[in-house]
Parts: structure tokens; sequence; C-alpha cells
């Protein structure tokens, strides 16, 4: 029988998380600075997220079983509403608007597996599936259980923004990168949690939010 978690420590553990990843991108951007490059970059950018990020997620639904929204059994299955089909056709719509608005014509990255084209499967692939395995699957699971669907889909699209703040410092955005992140991040958080309370299933948010990442880092 598991101790039943209070929101204070849940809370208490998104801090330390938050707090361990800050200093895990800390060390990652000097590290990499000096000493590696291109796939090395990626594929170490990828292990450290998988083994932070994953082991915790796996905790944390450990856990708190009986406090969730959706047993996470059932985080993976196959019901995919409509509302998830028009929420692709409109991204798909508007990313390619976008690329098509930056670069009048079809564009991809011609160097998508370099330091300079950025990290390849960090981006388009571990993004989506680690952080909707963690914030969808964990914190918004477990939220919706507490809250209305609103607030619950508010306060964890607000955890997801603030997760993404030990990136901005490491990389030392400016106010403006800050600001554009902030102001793409936090819409997305607030679309991914509707989605999967919508749906009752993690694979449609991971969708949605591999298809955005990749299209941005390979079109856009």
């Amino acid at each position: 029988m598991h101790k039943q978690w209070s929101l204070k420590i849940v809370y208490l553990n998104y801090a330390i998380f938050w707090v361990i990843w800050l200093i895990a991108q800390g060390y990652l951007t000097l590290f990499q600075r000096q000493m590696t490059a291109g796939m090395t970059n990626d594929l170490i950018n990828v292990a450290v997220k998988v083994l932070i990020w994953v082991p915790l997620g796996l905790f944390w639904l450990n856990k708190t079983q009986g406090q969730l929204w959706l047993s996470k059994k059932k985080l993976y299955n196959r019901h995919f509403p409509v509302q998830f089909w028009w929420t692709l056709a409109i991204f798909i719509v508007y990313l390619g608007f976008s690329m098509w608005f930056r670069h009048h014509s079809f564009y991809i990255t011609a160097m998508p597996f370099t330091k300079e084209g950025g990290n390849f499967f960090s981006v388009t692939l571990a993004a989506g599936l680690i952080e909707e395995f963690v914030f969808r699957g964990f914190f918004c699971n477990y939220l919706l259980a507490k809250f209305d669907m609103t607030s619950a889909i508010i306060i964890q699209a607000l955890l997801f923004q603030a997760i993404h703040f030990p990136i901005y410092f490491a990389e030392g955005l400016s106010l403006m990168g800050w600001g554009v992140n902030v102001a793409t991040v936090l819409p997305l958080g607030l679309i991914f949690g509707w989605i999967f309370y919508q749906s009752k299933n993690l694979w449609p948010s991971t969708i949605l939010h591999c298809i955005w990442d990749t299209s941005v880092f390979l079109f856009i």
C-alpha cells in the first residue's frame, strides 16, 4: 500500500527535479562547448535526458498509484479523438505557412546532424517522447485527479514552461529569446495537456509534440 502523496510533496519533487535539470544543463553546455560536437553532442543530450527524466517519471507514477486520473497501465492506448486530428491539421497548416513565410519556398536544414545544425535526435524524438511521458503522463495526470480540468491543464503547462528555463539559462538567451520561447512553449503546454485530457492517451500529445519540434527544427 503506497502512502498518499500530497500536492506539497509533488511540488517539492518538481523543485528538486528543476534544480537537477538546471545543474545538468549547465554542465552539459560547458562540456559540449569544450569537448564534443555533432552526433556525439546529440547522443549525450539524449542519454542525459533519458537517465534523469525517465527514472523520475517512473518513480513518481509508482509512488502515486491510486491517485492518478488515468492508470499508468492505460497511458498508451489506441484512442485518437477527433480533437487530435483537427489539432494535427492545424499544426501542419500553421507550420507549413511559417516555413513559407520565413524562407519563401520549401526549405530543409542542410546540417541536421552537426553541432551547427542542432541536436537532431534530442529535438525530434527525445523531447516529445520523454517530456510527454513526464509532464502529461505524470504531472497533468496527477493534477487532473486533484483539480478541475482547466486548473490542472494551466498548472501543468506552467510547470512544463518552467522546466525549459534551465535550457534558456544555459544557452544564454537574450530577453527577446526568452519572450519568443515562452510565447511558444506555454501555449503548446496548454494544447498538449488539453489533448491528453480529451484522448485519455499519451500518444496524441506525443505525436503532436514530435511533429512540432521536428518541423521547427528541419523546416523553419
